[in-house]
């Protein structure tokens, strides 16, 4: 009896264990992620080299293998670089195939999401005057802006046109953006009257001009402007609306900028950001030495604060959220239900970063994240994604209880695990809603799939199948969860 009970012990152990029961959109549903590089989704004239020429925009798509839904929601991943290439801006990063972009990318689709890490034009003069630097870099932002719009309307586009290649749920888009990539995803969620870049410090004091003219650069959708050199319109028509922005790092050109009414924001960042405040202060551009100052700008405690003051980010505070990333998150940000801080210097800038050692400008990188390893920006990365995706989920989903899972773990059970012939599904307590089964093999190749099923119990026969590890998906409407089984 007790060898018995041990067995048993160790088949709970395995099926509840590590990846064992997941729910979409929340935690990791998914094991493998398919990437499609080098998406063409627009063009426009790049300023990199001086003259405007006209260049490719371009994104890669990442989505979980396997996956039989038909709209999923999106996220648009932005990455950091001060807005010069990578290598050119003295840094080991600053592109969309960095190591944290593609693991950030990664772990969304293994949520279930879909998600693009969108590249955008970059381009400025951090060798000139202050005016010169705070005009050029403010047009950078703003291009990386319109870039990222053009992105979400060929979302839009190819949904509405090309029997929806890409499978989105072109009404459920989120914007998250890491470092430089911050300032553009707080930008594409408030900036929106023109007003808001004629304050005093946007202006050019010696020519009394604004730095940003739209009349040449176009409006902030990338509409407009000056046709022959300095935009080109892309997908009119379509929307370049969001449902939340999100940022870890980074900063709002000005907190003036979020008002009432205007979409949920999400922040993470180092107290002690050396880069960008995080309340209100100087922003900082590396790579050179001492860094430059360009603009004062807004953290994200400010547009936190300020977000919550005004409305704008109660959707996080009824119901609570009560685990633990939360509670550590409210413990040192004095309470605000959609701010992560970090403490200390060394967590200041970019900890969810690592690089290739043999980088040219590794130790330019070291210098603001000194204890860099692959490893400790992962553990950065997961904290990352267990606070930002209940908050994405709540927004995305708002009415349908998407925080909660079937309503306890024995609602669903699979046994027995091991397995030699047949596994028993059994689900209770959906008072006769329909529900699916999928078998994923360790690939994510679907080998099962059973869909409407009502009956609480069902038998999944193994036939055929090898030996080996497989993933037991059982999903009714917005509820999911994963069960690691063994075939032997």
């Amino acid at each position: 009896m007790k060898k018995n009970l041990q067995f048993l012990s160790l088949i709970a152990a395995t099926l509840f264990a590590g990846n064992a029961m997941a729910q979409r959109y929340v935690t990791n549903s998914f094991t493998n992620v398919t990437v499609t590089p080098n998406v063409v989704y627009g063009q426009n004239y790049s300023v990199l080299t001086g003259a405007p020429v006209m260049s490719d925009l371009k994104l890669d798509f990442y989505e979980p293998t396997g996956d039989t839904e038909t709209a999923r929601p999106l996220v648009i991943v932005l990455h950091t670089g001060s807005f010069l290439p990578k290598g050119l801006n003295q840094s080991p990063t600053g592109a969309r195939n960095d190591s944290s972009i593609v693991e950030m990318c990664k772990e969304f689709a293994k949520k279930g999401y879909v998600a693009a890490a969108v590249g955008y034009r970059m381009g400025w003069n951090p060798q000139g005057d202050q005016d010169v630097r705070t005009g050029t870099i403010l047009n950078a932002v703003y291009r990386g802006m319109q870039d990222t719009k053009n992105a979400i309307r060929y979302f839009r586009y190819m949904g509405a046109t090309s029997a929806n290649t890409y499978k989105i749920d072109t009404n459920r888009i989120v914007l998250c953006g890491q470092g430089s990539g911050g300032y553009i995803s707080l930008a594409c969620g408030t900036l929106n009257k023109p007003s808001e870049i004629l304050l005093l410090k946007f202006i050019n004091q010696t020519t009394q001009m604004p730095y940003v003219i739209q009349q040449a650069v176009g409006d902030f959708d990338g509409f407009g402007g000056n046709p022959a050199y300095n935009n080109a319109n892309n997908y009119a028509g379509y929307s370049s609306r969001v449902n939340m922005t999100t940022n870890y790092g980074g900063a709002m050109g000005d907190s003036s900028w979020l008002e009432a009414g205007e979409v949920p924001i999400v922040g993470m960042q180092g107290k002690l950001d050396p880069f960008a405040p995080y309340k209100t202060g100087g922003v900082y551009v590396p790579g050179t030495n001492p860094p430059l100052l360009v603009v004062e700008a807004s953290g994200s405690y400010d547009v936190a604060d300020r977000a919550s003051r005004l409305g704008v980010n109660n959707i996080f505070k009824t119901p609570a959220f009560t685990d633990a990333y939360s509670t550590a998150a409210a413990s040192n940000s004095n309470g605000l239900t959609a701010l992560f801080s970090f403490n200390g210097a060394a967590n200041g800038s970019a900890p969810w970063e690592w690089w290739d050692p043999t980088d040219p400008f590794h130790n330019n990188g070291l210098a603001s994240n000194p204890f860099m390893s692959k490893a400790r920006a992962l553990m950065y990365i997961d904290t990352v994604q267990n606070f930002m995706a209940p908050r994405i989920a709540r927004v995305l989903f708002p009415s349908t209880g998407i925080t909660n899972t079937f309503a306890t773990e024995g609602n669903v059970s699979v046994y027995p695990n091991p397995a030699a012939d047949i596994l028993n599904v059994r689900v209770e307590g959906l008072n006769g809603a329909a529900y699916a089964i999928e078998m994923l093999d360790a690939t994510g190749r679907v080998v099962r799939n059973e869909q409407n099923l009502t009956a609480q119990s069902y038998v999944v026969n193994r036939n055929e199948l090898s030996n080996g590890v497989y993933y037991v998906k059982v999903t009714s409407g917005l509820n999911r969860k994963v069960a690691k089984v063994v075939l032997y």
